[in-house]
């Protein structure tokens, strides 16, 4: 695996608290196209961010972040969020398996830009023993 240099850099991180939402939406794409659909996962494994906390640590709409918390992390693509009012330290992952290995929310965590090529882990790596809350 090719290494960047900034791969050695700290990464700027900001605290957040993250809630976790219903969506219609990526329920929607559950029981159209299933649970382990790149469907599914496009609208499961992100995180919404005011734009402040996303200046902050240096990352646009779609970048990769890490997410992590007391129980776990995990890698999302962050989008601005379309809140008219600004929420800054605050973080809204839609409910599933992605917010599910940060533990129950609200949580506090703190995200900082990911350095990793494979991109978002599928819904199968989540699933795995090693990444399930205990």
């Amino acid at each position: 695996m090719k290494m960047g240099f900034d791969e050695f850099l700290a990464s700027p991180e900001c605290e957040v608290v993250i809630v976790a939402y219903p969506d219609i939406f990526r329920t929607e794409a559950k029981l159209l196209h299933g649970t382990f659909s790149r469907e599914y996962q496009e609208l499961s494994a992100i995180i919404m961010l005011d734009s402040e906390d996303m200046i902050a640590i240096g990352v646009k709409d779609a970048d990769l972040v890490k997410v992590e918390s007391v129980r776990g992390s995990v890698v999302v693509a962050a989008k601005k969020s379309d809140s008219e009012e600004g929420h800054p330290g605050t973080g809204y992952m839609p409910e599933g398996a992605w917010s599910n290995v940060l533990g129950a929310c609200p949580v506090p965590a703190k995200i900082s830009r990911a350095h990793q090529e494979r991109g978002v882990p599928a819904i199968e790596e989540l699933l795995k023993p090693k990444n399930r809350p205990t």
